[in-house]
């Protein structure tokens, strides 16, 4: 998702560009207006892109507040379950010695 939100992003922010640039060279203006018609747009475009970046910024630090507290929460109860079930876990022994099981034939 967040993959589909980057190039959704991209896209729009070039296909404004493309939009705003077409426009401008179709429209009949003198050379001097349409230089400056194409700054105003630049500017216009990058504005809108460090408010953009600044609002996705903001977002993400805000959700990563928020991943973070949920895992310190998890955290936090891991650590209270382990507390609960100390007292309850059994010890139990390894031994390299095979035990052997009675079996018929051995009755035999």
């Amino acid at each position: 998702m967040k993959e589909n939100y980057k190039s959704f992003i991209r896209g729009a922010l070039a296909g404004s560009l493309a939009g705003s640039l077409a426009a401008l060279l179709l429209a009949p203006k003198s050379g001097r207006e349409l230089r400056q018609d194409i700054t105003d747009q630049a500017r216009h475009v990058s504005d809108k892109g460090q408010e953009l970046a600044g609002k996705i910024s903001d977002t993400s630090i805000e959700y990563t507040d928020k991943i973070k507290e949920a895992a310190s929460a998890v955290i936090h109860e891991i650590g209270q379950w382990r507390k609960k079930d100390s007292g309850n876990i059994q010890e139990v022994s390894v031994s390299s010695t095979p035990v052997q099981e009675d079996t018929e034939e051995d009755a035999l």
